[in-house]
């Protein structure tokens, strides 16, 4: 037990920052805090599931036109919605996407703006149960014409003066050699997670243009880590049937919002490009955002025949727990990495004792490197970690590798595994 407690402190160690880094840590915190979030549901005709998009509308200085678009969600017929902003004065609106094109078309069925429908947004308020219900008949929107992706044409100043959540990207075309993805970037979101939301830009960004012919195969990053992590995988993947999508994320956030996060993005580009299969693959942490995701989402949306997992800590890790112990300024992802949190419980038990079965197929593999004393890992996770009994239990295949937690990304056998089963999928 003494060398398992010092072995975490020494990773504590490694992560550990100067003094005024954890201040720095505390005010970015804050920045996010200060921001409003408003949330309740939304309802349209059931005879139907198209998707419901929910808009959040500020005025304009000029009042002519009287509204502009702040930000929205997607739902995929009726539920919940959530968006989070700066302080300040909005009104909600909602339209039935009939033609499944995130464009609101004249005729659809259209919530407008009303009196109740106003929302004055506090610093650090949180608006909760506004009940939407879009009309079976269509309507006259506010907005002429609501595009989303307009959403993505302001500077990130001017974003972020409107609403932080549409700095997300959804489908923006790249390369791995994008500078968004530099170490500079991974490690503020790590300890300036407002910073990072400003200058990288969280969300879903594509290596090619969207290809309907081919699978895309979504790769979830972990603590720390970047779509530089998959270079080796995405460089051997098959090209001619697979397209590659990374997911990018600041790695100190709250994993449950990180999860939320990845499903209303997802959600978005399925619907945008009706997307009829994806595939994802995850490492370390990623992994525990990615269940997450995968708990969250409708199984009547796209179909996803394989989730692979890499060297996943599934029963936490007790750096994690160290730090929230005795961190000046707590990390907020280390207290869903922390054996026993709420979060880690919630990705098998929907209540106290009810276990809850992952949607899709999981093949779990792990990776162990045994170096002098203490308990059995790849450096990094513990096997024990790595092989929590109810992810065993829910995984349809396991399969062990002699590599580092991060040298197994590279490892022959490894990627020679994945190509396999992603070969498999028809």
């Amino acid at each position: 037990m003494r060398i398992r407690r010092l072995t975490a402190v020494a990773m504590l160690a490694t992560v550990a920052l100067p003094g005024c880094m954890f201040g720095k840590l505390r005010e970015q915190q804050q920045q996010i805090d200060a921001l409003c979030v408003v949330s309740g549901t939304v309802s349209g005709d059931p005879a139907n599931r198209n998707p419901r998009v929910i808009l959040l509308l500020q005025p304009t200085p000029t009042g002519s036109p009287a509204w502009r678009l702040a930000d929205h969600f997607v739902s995929e017929g009726d539920g919940r919605w959530l968006m989070v902003a700066q302080p300040g004065d909005y009104a909600l609106a909602a339209f039935e996407d009939r033609s499944r094109d995130l464009v609101y078309q004249p005729g659809e069925p259209v919530l407008n703006v009303a009196d109740d429908s106003r929302v004055h947004c506090a610093a650090g308020s949180r608006i909760a149960d506004r009940d939407l219900r879009i009309p079976a008949q269509g309507g006259r929107a506010y907005i002429r014409e609501v595009d989303i992706a307009a959403l993505r044409t302001h500077t990130p100043e001017e974003q972020l003066g409107i609403s932080l959540a549409a700095r997300t990207a959804a489908g923006t075309v790249t390369t791995l050699d994008d500078p968004r993805f530099s170490a500079e970037h991974v490690k503020s979101g790590m300890w300036t997670p407002y910073d990072f939301l400003l200058d990288a830009g969280p969300g879903v960004y594509f290596l090619e243009p969207y290809d309907a012919k081919r699978i895309p195969v979504l790769f979830v990053h972990g603590i720390s880590g970047s779509p530089l992590n998959f270079r080796y995988l995405i460089e051997h993947l098959d090209r001619t049937r697979f397209q590659p999508w990374v997911y990018y994320y600041p790695s100190g956030a709250r994993l449950g919002k990180v999860a939320d996060h990845l499903a209303q993005t997802m959600l978005e580009l399925e619907v945008r490009h009706r997307v009829p299969q994806l595939i994802v693959v995850a490492h370390s942490m990623g992994g525990l955002v990615s269940r997450g995701y995968l708990l969250r989402r409708s199984e009547d949306g796209t179909k996803i025949p394989l989730f692979i997992t890499v060297s996943t800590p599934w029963g936490g890790h007790d750096a994690a727990q160290m730090g929230v112990e005795y961190a000046p300024t707590v990390v907020r992802s280390w207290y869903d990495m922390a054996p026993g949190s709420d979060y880690l419980t919630s990705l098998f038990f929907s209540a106290p004792g009810v276990r809850q079965a992952l949607p899709v197929p999981h093949h779990l593999l792990f990776s162990f490197r045994k170096s002098g004393m203490g308990d059995s890992g790849d450096g990094v996770v513990t096997v024990a970690s790595e092989l929590r009994s109810e992810a065993q239990d829910d995984a349809v295949d396991i399969r062990g590798f002699d590599a580092t937690h991060t040298g197994i990304l590279e490892d022959p056998a490894a990627v020679a595994l994945v190509n396999r089963l992603l070969g498999d999928v028809r």
